[in-house]
């Protein structure tokens, strides 16, 4: 198991564990409750390859369904798979018999994942707590035509990505149905791509290892329950690196999902 998957594992076995916090409140507690709804997600983070000697962007949409069991005190895991596409213009692979310089766009994918909030302190309106994120994007492979030589050819790709976030939030509670938040986290992402060509007699493969810029992001947060059945949660997020040529720049992303609580 790679050593980050592992630490996402550890913090969800943590949190069941340790279960819902208690020592919050005397008022009863309510029972566990069915949590099932739909969300969608986008991303636009920076990725470096060939042993950070190149660099482009992944863009990634995806919607996805969740199904999973929400405990007292808001504690929760869920579970989500949904369907989208990684944009990966600007790889360049080299190790082919024709270099190819990837613009082909949008690439379809299956994306699986689980996420877990634990809330950890409350004091007064202002509470404080731990989530974790892991998301898993398993490629189909793309074929294309080149037509660009004096013999036609065709080349295939496929991608696998994972991603791991975890940190702690601070959300206030004092609003009726508004409860806003921030968090920091730790993020990672990593995965690969494996492409090959064939131009009759010639054949070859390339894998290229990527890797994304930055690793501690920062997010704003907005949580909506008009009632106690209901929650919709929207989020942006932004991940500061230094460019491989100097400067700063940042990695953007979005969430919102729906919630129905049985």
């Amino acid at each position: 198991m790679p050593k980050r998957t592992a630490l996402f594992a550890g913090i969800v076995l943590a949190a069941l564990a340790v279960g819902p916090p208690g020592a919050w409140s005397q008022e009863s507690a309510p029972s566990v409750r069915i949590a099932a709804g739909v969300g969608g997600g986008y991303l636009s983070h920076s990725l470096v390859w060939d042993e950070k000697t190149g660099s482009s962007l992944l863009n990634a949409g995806y919607g996805t369904i969740r199904l999973g069991v929400e405990f007292p005190q808001k504690a929760s895991i869920m579970l989500l798979a949904g369907y989208g596409g990684n944009g990966w213009n600007g790889l360049v692979f080299r190790g082919l018999p024709v270099s190819i310089d990837y613009q082909a766009g949008a690439i379809r994918a299956i994306f699986l994942g689980a996420e877990i909030e634990l809330p950890l302190v409350q004091c007064g309106d202002w509470e404080i707590g731990l989530g974790g994120r892991y998301l898993y994007s398993i490629g189909s492979t793309g074929d294309w035509t080149l037509t660009e030589l004096n013999q036609i050819g065709s080349f295939d790709g496929r991608a696998d990505w994972m991603r791991i976030q975890a940190g702690p939030s601070l959300t206030y509670r004092g609003f009726e149905i508004f409860s806003p938040y921030a968090a920091v986290f730790y993020d990672r992402l990593w995965g690969t791509f494996t492409m090959n060509e064939n131009i009759n007699p010639l054949v070859g493969t390339e894998e290229k290892k990527i890797k994304g810029q930055g690793i501690v992001g920062a997010s704003l947060g907005m949580i909506i329950e008009p009632g106690d059945s209901f929650r919709l949660k929207t989020e942006g997020s932004l991940i500061p690196f230094t460019r491989l040529g100097g400067g700063l720049a940042l990695s953007v992303g979005a969430s919102i999902q729906a919630i129905v609580l049985f």
